[in-house]
């Protein structure tokens, strides 16, 4: 009856002329957002039960060609007005449906997380998993790139850069301390569009904690998010980098979630926040545990900790991102937890002490990946974890209250993350019967996963880094 009710406050809505076209929106296996856009007129009930057809092959590493047909069938609980197109339009997004079986579609990122989501339920973990991303990204004034026989390279502009200070436009305001962290405006000149993209996330549904400059000096930028259930926040991701887009392009600026689109600068990753609960309690808290932390938590810890390998080849899913997991780049290389100890892969904030704010923030993830497969894979981890309630402490995984890049420090003996995606694709392979449990992942989606992001790798191979002609054409 509830969907039922959605349903007509929809076609109310189409019927008033409040808007003109309705998006119809979904995501691939890559984590790209697509899209077909149908006449409002033409919406009736039917559609949202018989959906739209689709050719699911054209996309990589969805379908065979000879399974290509899929449906889109939309999701009535989730529905946005767009501001960004010329049209009034009404978005809504859609889950994938095997037009064959008329069952979810195996390899719907989107149906992942709901299967995540019922098999912690099932478990008796866990009544619901509430999380908060930490969106970073850049923002640059201009920007090019270009890859062809014989030349490659690309050219980033930012107002901000220090080295800008010689353009009379600059009027001197850059960022000439070692960093940009919490710098103010105008220095901060990218304040009046963070609060512009705010105001559409917050229209759109999603309550914003805060916004800041981040410590990249060529305008990189953070939004943090509240708390919401796992498939809103998968949802979300979806949505604000869409925004994000959309006003940068606006303001005649470029967007960039790459987790390190410069040399020399900190990259940007997607930190998230993470508790558990049931029936309303958080079963991440004790106030006798380490950092106030419940046994239960260091159990999904471990968990997360102990398949970290694996699990960056869904959250860190680039070449682009292991650049980013390197020493003294404000981003984790080893596999540790600690209190307020930003080198570490995953962080107890101090300040959030009480039972209703307990939580463990889990560095390591970037924007490249997926947010439906990156969070549900999380999330089978730590449920993995707690089922076999392994000890991060047993394992080596810390505490660690030490930054460990300081000098003298000796890193021996602690586990590290991944150095390259092929490195993380090969741990997935053989590290991923925590991931089938329950069939949240099918074996045929991480399959093709794999396929397509081994495939993606081999792009590099034979391809010369323009950095190298520097330190090799002479030698």
């Amino acid at each position: 009856m509830a969907s039922k009710n959605r349903i007509q406050v929809i076609l109310n809505k189409i019927a008033e002329g409040n808007c003109e076209e309705v998006d119809l929106r979904f995501t691939d296996i890559l984590g790209y957002w697509r899209h077909v856009t149908v006449p409002a007129r033409n919406i009736t009930e039917i559609i949202f039960k018989k959906g739209i057809g689709f050719d699911g092959s054209s996309l990589e590493g969805m379908t065979e060609t000879e399974k290509a047909d899929l449906i889109l069938l939309p999701d009535v609980r989730r529905i946005f007005e767009d501001p960004f197109t010329d049209r009034p339009t009404l978005s809504l997004l859609c889950d994938i449906v095997d037009p064959q079986t008329g069952k979810p579609f195996s390899r719907d990122p989107r149906g992942v997380v709901r299967r995540a989501n019922d098999y912690l339920k099932d478990s008796g973990i866990a009544t619901e998993t509430l999380w908060a991303p930490e969106f970073e990204f850049y923002l640059f004034d201009k920007t090019s790139f270009w890859h062809s026989q014989g030349q490659s390279g690309y050219r980033i502009e930012s107002i901000e850069s220090p080295g800008s200070s010689e353009n009379e436009e600059s009027k001197g305001l850059v960022h000439t301390s070692s960093t940009g962290y919490h710098m103010m405006f105008p220095v901060d000149s990218l304040h009046n569009i963070r609060s512009e993209i705010v105001s559409w996330m917050i229209k759109a549904g999603i309550q914003v904690k805060y916004h800041h400059h981040e410590a990249g000096r060529m305008g990189q930028v953070e939004v943090e998010v509240q708390f919401s259930p796992l498939l809103s926040t998968s949802d979300n991701v979806m949505l604000t980098k869409h925004i994000i887009r959309n006003v940068a392009l606006k303001n005649n600026l470029a967007s960039t979630f790459m987790p390190k689109p410069l040399a020399g600068e900190p990259g940007s990753g997607m930190h998230f926040h993470i508790c558990f609960r049931k029936n309303g309690e958080n079963i991440f808290y004790s106030n006798k545990g380490y950092c106030k932390l419940s046994g239960t938590a260091l159990y999904a810890i471990a968990g997360i900790l102990l398949h970290a390998p694996a699990l960056c080849a869904f959250t860190n899913a680039s070449v682009n991102s292991y650049h980013r997991l390197v020493p003294n780049q404000e981003a984790p290389v080893y596999r540790f937890f600690s209190g307020s100890n930003r080198s570490a892969a995953i962080r107890i904030p101090v300040y959030a002490d009480s039972d209703d704010s307990k939580r463990f923030e889990y560095r390591v993830p970037d924007a490249t990946g997926n947010p439906y497969l990156s969070m549900s894979a999380i999330l089978m981890a730590a449920s993995d974890g707690i089922k076999r309630q392994l000890d991060p402490k047993e394992l080596g995984f810390g505490p660690i209250d030490k930054n460990v890049f300081s000098e003298g420090f000796n890193t021996s003996a602690l586990a590290r993350l991944p150095e390259n995606f092929t490195e993380a694709l090969n741990a997935l392979k053989a590290d991923r019967a925590f991931l089938e449990q329950g069939e949240v992942f099918t074996p045929d989606l991480i399959d093709s996963y794999i396929n397509v992001k081994k495939e993606e790798c081999a792009r590099f191979f034979g391809n010369p880094h323009p950095l190298e002609y520097k330190m090799y054409f002479n030698l």
